[in-house]
């Protein structure tokens, strides 16, 4: 079901906090407590630089943050600063939650040094809602010493035949108690990429599905081939995927590869344990890669704010602060200041140094941004995961799982 959304008789984000002109904010975001103890870093270093605004900060696992976001929300007390999902940003942009940042206070928000393709992600229907966090791309996690033992590296690049036979093969040599890859056929960024490589798009520009019934069932195949050759997880294992590094099957050492974020390589190893690597996507017979410049999330500005001011000002702090790029450094991605990313790469090392080199090499390579999906696409992804789980189970015919979801997802879009 769509994220709901009652605007009610509102009452003010953001408030006076005593004499001389001091404010208070809000501000939330998503993640691990890694991410909230380097975030809380650079509020600090914001309120020493800024003492007049004291800014109140919470943050909660992605799923919870949507339930409490949506509920707050609802109760018209929507917080001043907030983290935001490409996912729900035309859905809470088009009710008018967030404010339009190409106007009013969020002008003093400065995207000049943002690469133009990814700042215009936070745009939706001519209205600047959001602005990029950071920048990341989706990527393949992997064990290399796994796939080197069986004669395949992803860092040089495989097609999706190569993958197969890979994943097949690193699954055998554990006698298939661990798999080569964590299944695949939940996601819906891992299909908009195999889609994005066909010439097609997950979404259109005009909110609806951008792909066909043959399609869906094409990419469904191709995840029963790796079932079938047990390269993937088994069902029970799939349907306990979660979004958490370290709770996910390659996290448990359940698989030894998993489609993710690159930014997330530093979680994915503490919880595996083992040395890790990021690789591109596999690729199409022509080499397509399908990946983009992606926004890994955006801040918005509450449009019921009544300190609008103070809110634009940490936005622009956190995007374009170089002291703010050193302390939260790529657990986001990477910077989406391009001054700031060049300084910090230059002395990047470890997984950070990993990541940049990544994205450099893959630069030449990531096409355009696909458009903002459309309200319900946080719906259709839970959609996307629930009939796929049939699938694995084998308690539905792959035919009919996927006139199922279309049949679904096109009601969810009307």
């Amino acid at each position: 079901m769509v994220v709901p959304l009652l605007l009610t008789g509102v009452a003010a984000c953001g408030s006076d906090s005593g004499g001389g002109g001091d404010v208070t904010i809000n501000f939330v975001w998503w993640g691990s407590d890694g991410r909230a103890s380097l975030t809380k870093k650079a509020v600090e270093l914001f309120q020493q630089r800024n003492p007049k605004i004291k800014v109140q900060t919470s943050f909660s696992a992605y799923q919870a943050y949507w339930e409490k976001l949506a509920t707050q929300t609802a109760g018209g007390k929507p917080p001043d600063v907030l983290n935001v999902d490409s996912r729900y940003l035309a859905e809470y942009g088009g009710r008018n939650v967030l404010a339009d940042l190409n106007s009013g206070a969020g002008k003093t928000i400065s995207l000049a040094d943002v690469n133009p393709e990814l700042a215009a992600t936070g745009v939706y229907q001519g209205k600047r809602y959001a602005v990029p966090w950071a920048q990341n791309t989706p990527a393949m996690i992997y064990d290399p010493a796994a796939f080197k033992a069986a004669g395949a590296d992803p860092a040089k690049g495989l097609t999706w035949d190569q993958f197969a036979d890979a994943t097949q093969k690193v699954s055998a040599a554990s006698g298939f108690s661990a798999r080569g890859a964590t299944d695949f056929g939940i996601l819906d960024t891992t299909l908009e990429i195999w889609l994005r490589q066909q010439g097609k798009q997950f979404y259109t520009a005009e909110g609806k599905l951008g792909f066909t019934a043959d399609d869906l069932r094409r990419y469904w195949q191709l995840t029963s081939r790796f079932r079938d050759s047990k390269g993937v997880s088994p069902a029970d294992v799939t349907a306990s995927y979660n979004t958490s590094p370290e709770q996910s099957p390659l996290g448990k050492k359940l698989t030894s590869s998993e489609f993710a974020y690159d930014n997330l390589l530093p979680a994915y190893q503490k919880a595996n344990g083992k040395p890790l690597n990021v690789a591109p996507y596999p690729s199409a017979a022509n080499g397509e890669t399908g990946q983009y410049r992606r926004p890994a999330m955006f801040l918005s500005v509450s449009a019921r704010s009544q300190q609008q001011e103070a809110a634009a000002k940490l936005v622009d702090f956190l995007i374009n602060d170089p002291e703010v790029g050193k302390i939260v450094g790529t657990d986001r991605g990477l910077a989406p200041n391009l001054k700031v990313r060049a300084q910090l790469a230059a002395g990047a090392t470890g997984n950070d140094k990993t990541l940049y080199d990544y994205e450099a090499a893959l630069e030449p390579k990531l096409g355009a941004a696909p458009p903002v999906p459309p309200k319900g696409a946080g719906a259709i992804q839970k959609l996307l995961q629930r009939t796929y789980e049939e699938v694995a189970f084998g308690r539905m015919s792959i035919d009919d799982a996927v006139n199922r979801f279309m049949s679904e997802a096109q009601k969810g879009l009307s």
